[in-house]
């Protein structure tokens, strides 16, 4: 379906890029905050399973290993898919947020759209009355033998033919 100007211009002002770009900007701010605050808890994670395992009797670890490695497990899978989902947003992110807006250039060219059957209508007009010209002008030089015994007659003027 081909889009005129009309309905692209509408389109891409209620799309507001502007405010998505700014939306953007906020979650890749709060996106790296989390990140820092997600590498401190995973820290703090690791002393305290250092500690536990310092601090608790070694039958005891042994049962509660394997939930321990089944939570280990899960959080690992999880880091992974948020990773890959984060560096998928800041891939969108990087490419969007320079992105120059192009309501102005789809008003302009709506508002050329409108104007464009007046211009055609001019343009016909124009290149009507450009070939009456050229043919009065042929039909003169066509007759210019006349024209060399009149006094008046200016002989620096060539009649050219035309195409």
């Amino acid at each position: 379906m081909a889009a005129n100007a009309g309905s692209m211009f509408q389109y891409w002002k209620r799309f507001d890029l502007q405010q998505l770009q700014k939306e953007l900007d906020v979650t890749a701010t709060q996106l790296a905050n989390r990140q820092d605050e997600s590498e401190q808890s995973r820290k703090k994670l690791i002393d305290l399973s250092r500690e536990f395992k310092k601090n608790t009797p070694e039958d005891l670890r042994k049962q509660v290993a394997p939930l321990l490695k089944s939570f280990q497990g899960e959080i690992d899978a999880l880091s992974k898919r948020s990773k890959e989902a984060e560096a998928a947003f800041l891939n969108v992110y990087k490419k969007i947020i320079d992105v120059p807006d192009p309501v102005p250039v789809l008003e302009l060219a709506q508002q050329l759209q409108l104007k464009t059957p007046n211009f055609e209508r001019h343009w016909r007009t124009t290149t009507k009355s450009l070939q009456r010209l050229k043919t009065k002008v042929r039909d003169r030089c066509v007759h210019r033998h006349t024209l060399w015994d009149f006094p008046d007659f200016d002989r620096r003027s060539r009649c050219r033919p035309y195409n």
